[in-house]
């Protein structure tokens, strides 16, 4: 279809009520959804499922094409992608899924990173944190990183691509222009170790980083490439990037 038709088809549906062109328009637009959809799943519980995810941005998808001004200069996909993204995160905000015992865990984590933090005068380990709780260090590391799904991102983390990376992070980051040379310095340092960690992971870790956060792929054309399944992907990831949250937090 090409634009000529599809605007068309918005004339029809939006100035004429035509529902065959409503339909038209949600159908051409579905691959929007399973996109979007398929690249957020990375983020979310475990207890989700994909087709959960589909079917909350098809509401989404529906919602954008009700409001959708084709006479404004925007592309349908760039309105309908935050639509789709607002509702899925409403979705899963709704879902109180992390029980009540890793909750109490977070709070005993942040009391204890608290109490470190003004003892020692900087950012304690987790290995600290674990001395200090009784526990382990990988007990630690787990319950941060499930605490760190349970906290869904904001609706502007999941804006379009095309959207550009510093208009994103003019609204949501402080001007980095003004950061002390020191400041500078070591978010440099950081960057650099981080690449290091990165070249360090086994190969199919870095493949699946790449495949993800570069060529923009969603875990089951990841899964495809790799030959392995999408949770195996996701568990890929998650390997991944608890090692790079280690060197991370050891570096600061």
């Amino acid at each position: 279809m090409t634009t000529t038709d599809e605007k068309t088809l918005w004339i029809r549906w939006r100035e004429h009520g035509d529902a065959s062109a409503r339909e038209q328009l949600i159908l051409r637009h579905m691959r929007v959804v399973k996109y979007i959809a398929g690249r957020m799943a990375i983020h979310v519980p475990s207890s989700v499922e994909m087709n959960d995810l589909v079917s909350w941005g098809i509401l989404g998808l529906l919602d954008a094409v009700e409001k959708f001004d084709h006479r404004q200069d925007i592309k349908f996909p760039t309105y309908a992608s935050i639509r789709i993204r607002g509702a899925i995160i409403d979705q899963i905000r709704s879902l109180d899924w992390a029980p009540r015992s890793l909750r109490a865990m977070g709070r005993k984590v942040a009391s204890a990173t608290q109490k470190l933090r003004n003892e020692k005068g900087q950012e304690p380990s987790a290995q600290d944190i674990a001395a200090e709780l009784g526990t382990t260090e990988d007990q630690i590391d787990e319950t941060l990183s499930q605490l760190q799904t349970a906290q869904i991102l904001s609706l502007d983390d999941y804006l379009p691509s095309e959207d550009s990376e510093d208009s994103r992070r003019s609204r949501v980051a402080p001007d980095l222009a003004s950061a002390s040379p020191e400041v500078e310095a070591q978010s440099r340092e950081r960057q650099e170790t981080l690449v290091k960690a990165i070249q360090k992971l086994p190969d199919q870790q870095q493949k699946v980083l790449n495949l993800y956060y570069y060529q923009e792929l969603t875990l089951k054309e990841i899964g495809v490439v790799l030959e392995v399944s999408e949770s195996r992907v996701c568990q890929i990831h998650s390997a991944a990037v608890k090692t790079l949250r280690k060197v991370v937090r050891g570096h600061i």
